[in-house]
């Protein structure tokens, strides 16, 4: 055999038979027939383990929970991507490379039938619209607005609103956010994992790329000068042909996301190269991070790498959250 055709055919098929090439460029063994769950598909879902997955948009991000699957949420591999914007907007320089360990982020935005679950269970518990720590879960009162919101609060306990079951929850706190996620036992993300997931490793502008927003790719407001395309919150996913690379939709527009960071103008500055966790501790105004832009903003809030300040014991019928998977 030829010296090409051997280099050929390790490159093409670089495992052997009873082996599979993981994304980490490891040769993991094919499980046999033994009676024990299968250790690429454990679940039985018919998505390969995170880790295993070959085309990151198959890759299953939890193999021992069937109902998380790439339609649930995608992964984004570990790896370096570009991190803020010369363009001008709030505290978005210096512009670095940012190394980022795996992790799955959710496909959508957190929604009112999701989140109403945390909030029955904690009348069920006694405490009702506190998390298990003490945390306001929702702001039923904040009433000052005609946009409706998703859930209502009727004699004892929490409703659905008709009709607002797949709309992303909105009035939600940074705490509560933070809360809702640790009960799925996943994370808010750090703001460098949720620009990378919106962004991907090009620098694009927006998720879908450099065309600049319209009606058909987000629901913003278009021109400054303009009217928004709505007047209040859509279904989640409403806008396909605005997803990220990895899969994410909704990342520009609809609402605004809280992420895990406390706000400080320095940050970028100072921050490590690899895994950014975010400032340690507040600066005077104690505000948060809230990314991507809602319904009435314009097309510099929906850019990747805009940042937005956000009192952390805020609501806003334009604020929701989704939730991360850290993985390694």
């Amino acid at each position: 055999m030829s010296e090409m055709l051997l280099l050929w055919l390790s490159a093409c098929f670089p495992c052997d038979d009873d082996a599979l090439l993981g994304n980490d460029g490891v040769c993991y063994p094919i499980p046999q027939d033994s009676g024990q769950p299968d250790l690429v598909d454990a679940d039985g879902d018919g998505f390969l383990r995170w880790d295993l997955a070959q085309d990151a948009s198959q890759a299953d991000c939890d193999d021992s929970d069937p109902t998380v699957t790439p339609q649930t949420e995608r992964l984004v591999p570990a790896g370096a991507f570009e991190r803020g914007s010369e363009a001008g907007l709030m505290d978005t320089t210096p512009v670095k490379s940012i190394q980022l360990s795996a992790f799955c982020v959710d496909r959508f935005e957190r929604t009112n039938l999701q989140y109403i679950a945390v909030l029955e269970e904690s009348v069920a518990a006694g405490r009702p619209n506190e998390s298990a720590d003490g945390a306001k879960l929702y702001d039923f009162e904040d009433v000052d607005d005609e946009v409706p919101e998703g859930i209502a609060w009727v004699d004892d306990g929490p409703v659905l609103v008709d009709g607002l079951e797949d709309h992303p929850v909105v009035e939600v706190y940074w705490e509560s956010a933070h809360a809702y996620c640790q009960w799925a036992g996943l994370s808010l993300p750090t703001e460098a994992q949720w620009e990378k997931a919106a962004r991907g490793t090009d620098g694009r502008t927006y998720p879908w790329g450099e065309a600049a927003p319209s009606c058909d790719l987000a629901s913003v407001r278009p021109e400054m000068d303009g009217e928004p395309c709505w007047d209040h919150t859509l279904p989640v996913g409403s806008f396909p042909d605005g997803v990220s690379p990895y899969g994410a939709l909704d990342m520009a527009g609809n609402i605004a996301e809280w992420v895990s960071d406390w706000y400080d103008p320095d940050y970028y500055g100072q921050a490590p190269e690899t895994d950014p966790p975010g400032p340690s501790a507040p600066i005077e105004t104690r505000e948060r991070i809230t990314r991507g832009g809602n319904f009435p903003s314009g097309a510099p809030a929906a850019s990747t790498f805009s940042r937005y300040r956000e009192a952390e014991d805020a609501t806003s019928n334009g604020v929701g959250f989704r939730c991360v998977r850290n993985l390694e």
